[in-house]
C-alpha cells in the first residue's frame, strides 16, 4: 500500500506538504490567496469574514515592528484551514503540524530583527508576541459582536487584555469578498514592508 501523500497544492501551483513546510515552496500570494477564501468562526458567522482580513485589522492595533508577524499570525490556515480553538484543543498532532508550519512561515518571510523584537534570540516566535496575542483577542471579541449570535456569557470567558479591547473596539469589519480580501492582505503587507525600509526597528517597536 502505498504511503499517504502529505502533499497539498497551492494557488501557484507548488506542492506544500504538510509534514515538511520548511522544505516546501510556497509564495506571500499564496499565503494571501488562501486566508482569503477561509472564513472566521467557522464559517458560523452571519456573513463571510475572512482571516485575511481579520490579520490586516490585528495589524494595525500593533506597533510596526510587529505588523508584518501579525498579518502572518494565522498564516497557516492558508495550507490547512481554521479549526475551532475547543477542536484543536484535542488535537495534539495537529497543533505541532500547526506550529511547525508557522515557524516555516516566519524563518522564511520575517527578518532576524522582527524575531528579535518579538523577545529572545533568533529564532524567536514572532507570531505569538504578547502584543499580538493580545490584538488577536480583542479583536475575536470585537468580530463576534458584530457578526456572531449575542452570547455575552460566552464571549466573556474569552481572556482579553482591557487596553487591547479599547484600542480595538471601534473597528468595522468589512467583510470584504475573497479577492478583495486577499488584495487588501498584500496592500498591507507592501506598506508595512515600505515602512520599515525607512524606519529603524528600535523606533518602529516604540
Amino acid at each position: 500500500m502505498p504511503e499517504t501523500d502529505t502533499r497539498i497544492m497551492l494557488a501557484s501551483g507548488a506542492l506544500f506538504d504538510i509534514l515538511d513546510p520548511e522544505g516546501s515552496d510556497f509564495t506571500l500570494q499564496d499565503i494571501a490567496h488562501g486566508l482569503g477564501r477561509v472564513c472566521r468562526f467557522a464559517g458560523q458567522s452571519s456573513r463571510f469574514y475572512s482571516v485575511a482580513e481579520h490579520c490586516v485589522h490585528v495589524s494595525r492595533l500593533v506597533p510596526l515592528a510587529h505588523a508584518r508577524a501579525a498579518l502572518l499570525h494565522d498564516a497557516s490556515e492558508a495550507f490547512i484551514g481554521d479549526v475551532t480553538r475547543p477542536l484543536k484543543a484535542l488535537l495534539p498532532d495537529y497543533r505541532e503540524i500547526e506550529a511547525r508550519i508557522e515557524d516555516a512561515i516566519a524563518t522564511r518571510l520575517l527578518s532576524a530583527e522582527e524575531h528579535a523584537v518579538a523577545g529572545g534570540a533568533f529564532p524567536s516566535d514572532p507570531l505569538k508576541a504578547p502584543a499580538i496575542k493580545k490584538a488577536d483577542l480583542a479583536m475575536c471579541l470585537v468580530e463576534a459582536r458584530q457578526l456572531m449570535p449575542h452570547a455575552p456569557g460566552y464571549w466573556s470567558s474569552l481572556p482579553v487584555d482591557p487596553e487591547a479591547l479599547d484600542a480595538a473596539r471601534d473597528v468595522r469589519v468589512d467583510c470584504k469578498p475573497p479577492e478583495a480580501a486577499t488584495q487588501g492582505w498584500l496592500r498591507a503587507w507592501h506598506r508595512y514592508s515600505h515602512m520599515l525600509e525607512q524606519y529603524p526597528l528600535q523606533r518602529a517597536a516604540a
